[in-house]
């Protein structure tokens, strides 16, 4: 049996990625079952979901605890040795990073492929969801499900010019992903534990973003939608009648950008620190 755990943030695809692969791996004739496990639907909160392979029925009902595969369709999260936790010595994690296998700091008994999947959804679907822009590099670097198997999942699921624009994106990430290297770090590192949490529970949420919103305020007319629409209320007025970001509250979720009458603001890809 191969367990895998997929971690990632609300709003990036990583349930619907357990399912995408769970029906891949089935339409390849292998048993399978995939289960999510999030806390409050937040976008941008960190998830985790779990899915099981096996050539014979799947019949145990508990989460991935000791996962074959760990797959990270996050930057931020990538960086974070947490990910590592739990994975079987000579494990597999496959981290969505623009670093090469061996600039990864995570360490341990593991292997590491990467992909830059965010440059790939952004390319590809124009927004940064991930989940089926690092499934391709699942296939290459695994071996299964076959590349076909989850294009024709993919369409299942996303009929018409959407599945299309993610088979695009799959075909991509088989192109452009890495080979598996063994960790360049023979001990783990030192890392933060993931804090998920509901809405008023986290003071800082900062380090969610993938992209923050950049404001122009020349261009602003001082209209309030992004502060009526912030989720997060991590938008303030200022005396001049002009927004300002409390950039501790923004989690990148890009409604602002979205909801910005006048496109006054506009998203910037956060640099991944190592």
């Amino acid at each position: 049996m191969i367990g895998i755990r997929i971690h990632g943030r609300g709003g990036q695809g990583g349930v619907t990625a357990s399912r995408l692969l769970a029906t891949a791996a089935y339409y390849d004739g292998m048993y399978s079952q995939a289960i999510p496990m999030y806390g409050t639907e937040r976008r941008g909160a960190p998830l985790t979901c779990f899915v099981r392979l096996d050539d014979v029925r799947v019949r145990e009902r508990e989460l991935v605890h000791e996962p074959d595969i760990v797959l990270v369709l996050d930057p931020l999260l990538s960086t974070r040795q947490t990910m590592a936790d739990g994975l079987k010595p000579g494990g597999l994690l496959i981290l969505n990073t623009s670093l090469k296998p061996e600039e990864v700091q995570i360490g341990g008994d593991i292997r590491i492929a990467t992909v830059d999947a965010t440059s790939i959804a952004l390319e590809t679907l124009k927004r940064p969801i991930t989940n089926t822009a690092i499934l391709g590099a699942f296939s290459k670097v695994v071996g299964y499900p076959k590349l076909e198997s989850i294009e024709k999942a993919i369409m299942k699921q996303f009929p018409g010019r959407i599945g299309e624009m993610n088979i695009a994106a799959i075909k991509m990430s088989y192109e452009k992903a890495s080979e598996v290297v063994q960790a360049t770090n023979t001990e783990p590192m030192e890392s933060e534990s993931l804090a998920v949490g509901g809405y008023g529970v986290l003071k800082d949420v900062s380090s969610w973003r993938v992209f923050s919103p950049v404001i122009d305020l020349d261009k602003c007319t001082g209209c309030k939608s992004c502060w009526l629409y912030c989720p997060e209320t991590a938008i303030k007025w200022t005396e001049e009648n002009k927004p300002e970001i409390e950039w501790h509250k923004c989690k990148g979720c890009g409604i602002c950008v979205t909801e910005c009458p006048v496109k006054a603001i506009e998203f910037k890809r956060v640099e991944v620190r190592r």
